[in-house]
């Protein structure tokens, strides 16, 4: 039998917090920016559509832009709450699919992964 790994849990514990609280201010600003530039634009957007040249084209993509990323965001937030949580019940480092240990490689890259390199290649394949 393989000797059981160590992780320094308290160390990936502490890069995840700082994560979740750096995601959590990114995801903040882009939504005050969006409400703040609704706000500001909203009588304006209507009147831009008659207007050649308008700027509520470019309000558009930038607002859809805002979307995307804010999204993403929201994702990798969950993805990093999801590792807090399972170091919570012990079970972080382990792979999700295989349940096999992720290697401290990928969690040095990924903190948040809970899926092995192995598997996470299998399911990009599909």
């Amino acid at each position: 039998m393989a000797p059981k790994r160590k992780l320094d849990i308290e160390k990936y514990k502490n890069e995840l917090i700082e994560e979740r609280d750096r995601l959590r201010d990114e995801l903040k600003s882009i939504e005050d920016k969006a409400a703040r530039r609704d706000r500001l634009h909203s009588d304006q957007a209507g009147q831009d559509f008659d207007e050649p040249g308008g700027d509520a084209a470019s309000e558009t993509v930038e607002r859809a832009q805002a979307l995307a990323v804010g999204a993403s965001l929201r994702e990798q937030l969950q993805e990093v709450n999801a590792a807090l949580a399972k170091i919570e019940d012990g079970t972080y480092g382990i792979c999700d699919s295989c349940d096999k240990p992720i290697t401290k490689k990928r969690l040095k890259v990924l903190p948040w992964a809970t899926l092995c390199k192995e598997c996470r290649a299998g399911l990009s394949a599909k």
